[in-house]
């Protein structure tokens, strides 16, 4: 099979991780795929080489924009993303024309640079939906929210949902449309095989965003600090000083003469070590979409107190449902999150973490999320065979 994937970034944050991924297993396992990603920088397009998978970069931009957006800033750059993204189609279309694929898969929600042309070329589209579109990242999708939906409905696109909560978001089709949970690691990974002694300090991982919760994990850190004050706060995660909210977060823990208890670690690449020697990992991100670092948390056996929303809720209802306890704490306000801080402690928490990570080994194979997306592929072509696609009723949103 010939997959042409579309990714919308080059860091490798969750989305581009999961890609790669899915990439390196077909490839293994005899498909020929070929990625477009975006001419930004970033490791991504390098890892896809070592991997032996040709990749091309050209100027596209993602189909949102921001809440409450400042109209003298903000309609140039709207301008600008739809001349990118409208080259951007053309480019695909060129690029369709000479691969000749037989499925163009779309890695996120947000990107929708293929669909029109792939219905129009007669070329199946599945489109990869990773969040909760108009809720969790502060941005709206372009025009609207409902322009998005008649698109990802129509018939001769796929989507494949990571968690069964953005599919019930967008009300996705069932028979048609698919949840597959995202692959974490693969059977040949290297991760620890037991628990290792835990040290005196909190993680958060995740980039400084509002949509990742970071003030609200700073702000309750300050209050426990009091109570256990052998604690430190590791935060773990890109930045820029400039940024408003970021200015905030720093602003915090200066205010709180927190500047020896809270430290900004940047992007770092031993955060599985960091995870397997925290007291917990703490994920209060409101709209997670499958929460790839929660589940990595637990593979390295480490606690996890995660909001009880979105992806982060799902994985412990799915662990609940499986091994009849739980296996994180949960909390739905700066209250709860710090008497699960509190409880996470003073709880021996050996066998939850036992539990949890045999919840995510069993689970969140790469193999087994590839061996979903391949019989997704096999019904999707199935079903775009037998259906009458024509251009006629292919409508631009």
């Amino acid at each position: 099979m010939r997959i042409l994937y579309i990714s919308n970034a080059n860091a490798m944050a969750g989305a581009s991780l999961a890609l790669l991924h899915i990439v390196r297993e077909m490839r293994k396992r005899g498909h020929e795929t070929f990625v477009v990603t975006p001419a930004d920088k970033g490791p991504l397009p390098a890892k896809l080489n070592e991997v032996g998978c040709p990749c091309i970069q050209i100027n596209m931009r993602g189909n949102f924009y921001p809440t409450n957006p400042n109209p003298i800033f903000y309609l140039p750059r709207l301008f600008l993303m739809l001349f990118l993204n409208f080259r951007a189609s053309i480019k695909i279309k060129k690029i369709i024309r000479d691969y000749q694929p037989d499925i163009v898969h779309t890695n996120v929600g947000p990107v929708n640079v293929a669909v029109d042309t792939c219905l129009r070329m007669q070329i199946p589209h599945v489109w990869h939906q990773r969040e909760y579109i108009d809720i969790g990242l502060g941005y709206h999708i372009f025009p609207t929210h409902q322009s998005f939906l008649r698109q990802s409905h129509r018939k001769g696109n796929y989507n494949i949902c990571i968690t069964r909560g953005v599919f019930e978001h967008s009300d996705f089709r069932e028979g048609i449309d698919r949840v597959i949970y995202d692959g974490v690691f693969t059977k040949a990974s290297s991760f620890p095989a037991h628990i290792k002694e835990k040290q005196k300090y909190i993680l958060f991982v995740g980039r400084i965003h509002p949509s990742k919760g970071t003030l609200d994990v700073i702000s309750v850190f300050c209050r426990f600090s009091r109570k256990y004050p052998q604690y430190k706060l590791l935060i773990a995660g890109s930045f820029n000083r400039q940024n408003k909210y970021v200015a905030e977060c720093f602003k915090m823990v200066d205010d709180n003469n927190m500047q020896q208890k809270i430290s900004f670690l940047g992007e770092r690449t031993d955060v599985y070590e960091l995870m397997a020697k925290a007291a917990m990992l703490v994920v209060p991100s409101p709209f997670e979409g499958f929460g790839f670092i929660t589940a990595e948390a637990m593979l390295n056996f480490c606690p996890v107190v995660g909001r009880n929303t979105a992806g982060t809720k799902e994985q412990f209802d799915h662990g609940l449902k499986s091994t009849g306890k739980e296996i994180g704490f949960r909390f739905l306000n700066d209250e709860e999150m710090f008497d699960a801080m509190c409880k996470a402690v003073e709880t021996d928490c050996t066998d939850m973490c036992i539990r949890a990570h045999d919840v995510v080994v069993s689970s969140y194979t790469v193999e087994h999320n590839v061996d979903q997306i391949e019989n997704y592929y096999r019904f999707v072509q199935k079903d775009f065979t037998k259906n009458d696609y024509n251009d006629s009723a292919i409508i631009l949103i």
